[in-house]
């Protein structure tokens, strides 16, 4: 079965480690699936923050709403400006 975060570690000879933290992709500014979340921190219409495994990551922007949440994944949507990571 495909990988999309499998194949980039194997093609970038990266470590494992490096994406065992958290997984994020941004698709157009409008919508963030993130793997690894650990659960919500903070959340508003112009922030959501949520734990990982080695820090917290916080996604910035406007209207923003979950839109799935499971025990380890996120999808958000709305105007993402800025998405960052402590």
């Amino acid at each position: 079965m495909f990988n999309f975060f499998d194949e980039i570690v194997s093609d970038f000879g990266l470590e494992v480690d490096f994406v065992n933290s958290f997984n994020l992709i941004n698709m157009s500014n409008r919508l963030v699936y993130v793997e690894g979340q650990k659960g919500i921190v903070l959340i508003s219409d112009d922030a959501i923050s949520f734990r990982v495994k080695k820090g917290i990551v916080t996604i910035c922007g406007q209207n923003l709403r979950i839109k799935r949440i499971t025990n380890t994944t996120l999808t958000l949507v709305g105007n993402i400006k800025k998405i960052e990571s402590v």
